[in-house]
């Protein structure tokens, strides 16, 4: 089968940027609430995110700049940067559309979750709200910024998890992601994926594969 090669340094931005987000599939969503230095609710939904980290847990989110904006940066990374707190809200496929239109360019004194129909809950430990619809809720502090040209890393740590009763599997200590429906972003504008064909590859210990190995040998 043919390769075909790139040179990042020689891509034009929008070829560069179309490749990379279609091979870097699926993307987790981070619904991210935040309030303005003036006590504004904002909240708009970003896939550069991931969890990067357990002790202490840690977020990571990509917030590119915004020429339109304050200091050129989105409204979540100037409130971000401004108040040092925000949460990100689980988006599963029941909240997609309403979600979707806080995707919209609103100006900055607009409370995009109001628009959407969603529902504003108190948070514990951060000033901004939560969103009640979401099936999990991550209180966040910012724990630092990474600026590589025009990329932004925020880095927040987890400091108070809400999970809906129905979804925490108590035996096994762990969350029902099939009951969840957790959606992601895929290769363009508008596309994603659900996460409903599952199947199970557990990791092997160095020697569980030898165990493996050798019993492959006597076949």
């Amino acid at each position: 089968m043919d390769t075909l090669e790139f040179d990042i340094s020689e891509m034009n931005a929008p070829l560069r940027y179309n490749l990379l987000i279609s091979l870097v599939t699926p993307r987790p969503i981070a619904f991210i609430s935040t309030l303005s230095d003036k006590g504004i609710p904002n909240a708009a939904p970003f896939s550069f995110f991931n969890l990067m980290g357990n002790d202490p847990p840690i977020v990571a989110i990509g917030i590119g700049k915004d020429e339109t904006r304050k200091n050129d940066l989105k409204d979540s990374g100037y409130n971000i940067q401004k108040t040092k707190e925000f949460v990100i809200n689980i988006v599963n496929e029941s909240i997609l559309e309403q979600v979707n239109i806080t995707s919209v360019d609103f100006p900055p004194e607009v409370d995009e979750s109001e628009i959407a129909g969603l529902t504003k809950l108190p948070s514990i430990k951060v000033k901004p709200p939560r969103i009640a619809e979401s099936p999990a809720n991550l209180e966040c502090r910012l724990a630092g910024t990474i600026e590589i040209g025009n990329t932004r890393i925020i880095l927040g740590e987890i400091i108070y998890l809400h999970i809906k009763k129905e979804f925490l599997d108590h035996e096994n200590q762990t969350i029902h992601t099939d009951l969840i429906s957790p959606v992601g972003r895929m290769h363009k504008n508008g596309v994603y994926t659900r996460t409903t064909d599952l199947f199970n590859l557990p990791r092997l210990s160095f020697k569980e594969w030898e165990a493996q190995e050798r019993n492959n040998d006597k076949m």
